[in-house]
């Protein structure tokens, strides 16, 4: 390992303690997609494919499994084991082989194309189905060994049970479990979902919202609304780190360690 990757790795280890981040997950990936960002406070565990298209919000948990091509919304959780944005592969062409559509695979180009690599290129198919974004809405909760097919949006406040999978959109604050996955029931009945969509709560700090009682949906609400309307409460905005300092994580360490972050107004 050269100097460069051993650096980066200490670094996503290491995380940014001022600013809440935790950066794991990052530590063999090189590079990412133009566009990815990710909101602190967070913690990625999770693999981070390379090239990956990543959005993370603030106040996330994404513990482990395998993440590409994905947008994760605040106060998001992901159990070990999870797999998400898997490559699809076309299906009625004449081979199924990534090699079809992204010759460069592994730089087999060059190997085995030589001097005719360029014209391989020119005369390429496009297959933009390969890694559709998947999207995870605030509040999702992804149990233990679930997989996501690739390009799937799951609205906010869902959770997807252990070992599930998922092929198909989820709606907000459904339950889903199973192989493939089906919607067991709603977290709360359809007027409370309705006013928690309408709320967002999480546009804002937990640790503003402690006034709430967490543990009575309905109370909490009541809470949050009085905040909102009497000007107590104001939307959480995180340092957010965007995909040209998280390729350079030493640099953004050194940029960052004397900037904390607070959490509540």
């Amino acid at each position: 390992m050269d100097s460069t990757k051993r650096a980066r790795k200490a670094a996503a280890l290491r995380g940014f303690p001022p600013h809440g981040l935790i950066l794991g997950g990052l530590s063999e990936t090189v590079r990412l997609a133009k566009g990815s960002w990710i909101e602190a406070p967070s913690a990625v565990q999770a693999r981070i494919v390379n090239g990956a298209y990543l959005r993370v919000g603030a106040f996330c948990n994404l513990n482990g499994g395998t993440l590409n091509n994905i947008v994760v919304g605040r106060y998001a959780s992901i159990a070990s084991g999870v797999v998400t944005g898997t490559h699809e592969h076309p299906t009625d062409w004449l081979t199924t082989s990534r090699a079809a559509y992204y010759p460069e695979l592994y730089g087999w180009d060059k190997l085995a194309a030589g001097a005719e690599a360029p014209s391989i290129h020119s005369r390429k198919a496009y297959y933009p189905e390969s890694c559709p974004i998947t999207t995870l809405g605030p509040d999702v909760w992804i149990g233990q060994g679930a997989f996501i097919k690739s390009g799937v949006s799951i609205g906010a406040g869902a959770i997807i049970g252990a070992r599930a999978t998922v092929v198909k959109d989820v709606p907000p604050y459904a339950i889903v479990v199973g192989t493939p996955g089906r919607v067991l029931r709603l977290r709360f009945p359809e007027p409370v979902v309705e006013r928690l969509l309408r709320v967002q709560w999480w546009q804002y700090s937990i640790y503003d919202l402690f006034d709430a009682p967490m543990d009575d949906i309905t109370r909490a609400l009541d809470v949050i609304e009085d905040h909102v309307s009497s000007g107590r409460l104001a939307p959480f905005e995180g340092l957010v780190l965007r995909d040209e300092e998280l390729t350079d994580l030493p640099a953004a360490l050194a940029r960052l360690e004397e900037r904390p972050l607070a959490l509540a107004n």
